[in-house]
């Protein structure tokens, strides 16, 4: 890895990827400074999330994200690592392993809203530069969640 990559992350569950995801996984490919982003599905949420395996989850995430072409790579770093996803605790071991890169780490505002729920929310301000994303209706990124899509697909099964 060359020295001084600059790498965006984006983590989440991504039960399912919907195209809120995608768009900002678009969005940060486009930037000029980011060299490459880095989809990170969680091993095992932090608030304790029900979720299908993460082998399945990751699956999804190659299929779902590979027509965005080289520079978005789907990595499973979560799973080698093992335990509860914490935020903090991922950008300390990439940090580890990637010394030279320099990581951003794309959230959307929903999630900054709740930074006072996460584990060292102040440590992982001073690790990476943080690039929030709008949600809600006025958003330019599809207004979208998982949640809602899981609910849909439950409703449409009871029919």
């Amino acid at each position: 890895m060359a020295a001084s990559k600059r790498i965006a992350l984006f983590g989440g569950s991504f039960n399912p990827p919907h195209a809120g995801h995608y768009e900002i996984a678009r969005r940060l490919a486009k930037r000029r400074g980011i060299d490459e982003v880095w989809i990170l599905p969680v091993h095992r949420h932090a608030f304790g999330k029900k979720m299908p395996s993460f082998s399945r989850r990751l699956k999804a995430c190659l299929k779902f994200f590979r027509p965005l072409g080289r520079k978005v790579l789907v990595k499973g770093f979560e799973k080698r690592r093992g335990g509860t996803g914490y935020t903090v605790d991922l950008l300390n071991y990439l940090r580890g392993k990637f010394p030279g890169a320099r990581f951003s780490l794309a959230i959307g505002a929903d999630a900054y809203r709740e930074r006072k729920l996460w584990k060292d929310f102040e440590k992982i301000r001073k690790m990476a530069r943080l690039i929030v994303f709008p949600r809600g209706p006025k958003s330019p990124i599809p207004n979208v969640s998982s949640t809602a899509i899981r609910a849909l697909k439950a409703k449409k099964r009871l029919r």
